[in-house]
């Protein structure tokens, strides 16, 4: 776990404050306007960015439609920097929170002092924390969160994990997805994936993912030569980091960069990542953006893919840690997503099988394909090279695949 240092607020010296003069009613991006009673800035337009939080929740336009912030005359907002410090006009704090109380146009007033927004930063890039939570989850499962630590009560989290330790794999993870999302941050630094603190029982999570790595592994369990690409091949035939929650379900950068930690991966067949997986994404982004709605996303793996043995014809179960007869990280069979609408209570489970080298007839479909009534569905569904792809009513789903949480359902996401 990254350690965060935690400072009390104290009153210090914010440094210069910005004359009425220089500081008259401007716009979101810095330009003069006309007296205005409202704040409007662009969420994007300082670095580092600082977190926009009120309580524990991140502070979003407030609509799909719209792009900026905005808050009325006196309303506050939360900057917090994770990790580092608040730094007004160039000047670093010793605040790694502070409260800022909306004047006009694109200044606020922070501990007595005015400042424009683009002049308020962090220190360094805020810094996101996983931990466990000490609750417990699907019965076997211990639940992880990831998020940032403001103060010692207070966090603000991105996701929630449901960790199966037996198999140092993921059972499912649950993020909000809001209707601004078409509009978030993009073209940002990837980071490093990383492991987290105290949540593996090996390390170097990530060099089982590595192709040479995962052929010798896969191919010994399969009874080929190491060195064999019969099924790890050089394109995109092999086992990526499959994001359970995208980088792009979130909307600023700093969420999107809390999407890299191992937790939130499974093995995933790059083939079908890039393609009908990667366009289930998208289509329930699109349909939060559309719809202008908050949606609740759970999504998951579900048994374990398995290829035939050279020899024996056995079908014989995939995992990237095999060590004598320890055998860690399972590959999916198949990867699932069930997208929820809370207020309307309709939900839709959407389904892709994680093995290109299999076809329908041996797959269980264990419901009716919902696919062909969702108009905003766009997969192809059963083009194998893609990754085979099907939709269950939640109801349906729920039958089989046990782990994903109960939840209220009156019909349909159409």
């Amino acid at each position: 776990m990254r350690s965060v240092i935690l400072i009390l607020l104290i009153p210090f010296s914010l440094g210069k404050i910005i004359p009425e003069s220089t500081n008259a009613t401007v716009n979101s991006v810095g330009n003069c306007a006309g007296v205005s009673s409202t704040c409007e800035i662009d969420p994007f337009g300082t670095l580092p960015t600082p977190l926009l939080i009120r309580g524990t929740n991140f502070v979003y336009p407030a609509s799909s439609a719209a792009t900026t912030l905005t808050f009325a005359a006196g309303e506050t907002i939360d900057f917090a920097c994770p990790g580092g410090r608040v730094v007004t006009d160039g000047i670093t704090t010793t605040l790694q929170v502070a409260t800022a109380s909306c004047v006009s146009g694109t200044r606020f007033i922070v501990n007595n002092a005015r400042f424009l927004f683009r002049q308020l930063t962090c220190s360094v890039n805020p810094v996101s924390t996983i931990r466990y939570t000490g609750n417990s989850c699907n019965v076997i499962g211990r639940e992880i969160e990831v998020g940032y630590q403001i103060t010692t009560a207070r966090f603000v989290r991105t996701m929630l994990i449901c960790f199966d330790t037996s198999t140092q794999s993921t059972i499912y993870t649950y993020y909000d997805l809001v209707p601004a999302i078409n509009n978030q941050i993009r073209g940002t630094p990837r980071p490093d994936w990383e492991e987290g603190s105290g949540i593996y029982s090996f390390s170097n999570v990530n060099s089982y993912y590595v192709r040479g790595t995962q052929r010798r592994t896969i191919n010994t369990l399969v009874g080929l030569a190491a060195t064999n690409t019969k099924y790890i091949q050089n394109n995109n035939y092999f086992l990526s980091r499959g994001h359970l929650i995208a980088r792009s379900d979130y909307f600023y950068a700093t969420q999107q960069n809390s999407t890299f930690y191992f937790p939130n991966a499974l093995p995933q067949w790059q083939s079908f990542n890039a393609f009908n997986w990667d366009q289930a994404e998208t289509d329930v982004q699109d349909y939060a953006a559309r719809n202008n709605v908050n949606l609740q996303v759970w999504t998951g793996g579900y048994g374990i893919a398995t290829l035939p043995h050279e020899t024996t014809g056995t079908q014989v179960p995939l995992y990237l840690y095999v060590s004598g007869n320890t055998r860690l990280i399972p590959v999916p069979l198949l990867y699932w997503k069930v997208v929820y609408n809370p207020i309307t209570q309709r939900g839709v489970a959407l389904i892709g099988v994680n093995n290109p080298y299999i076809t329908w007839n041996q797959i269980d479909q264990f419901c009716v394909d919902q696919s062909d009534r969702l108009t905003w569905l766009n997969w192809r569904k059963d083009d194998q090279s893609r990754g085979l792809s099907w939709a269950c009513t939640v109801t349906a789903f729920r039958r089989i695949v046990q782990s994903m949480p109960n939840i209220e359902i009156r019909g349909l996401l159409f």
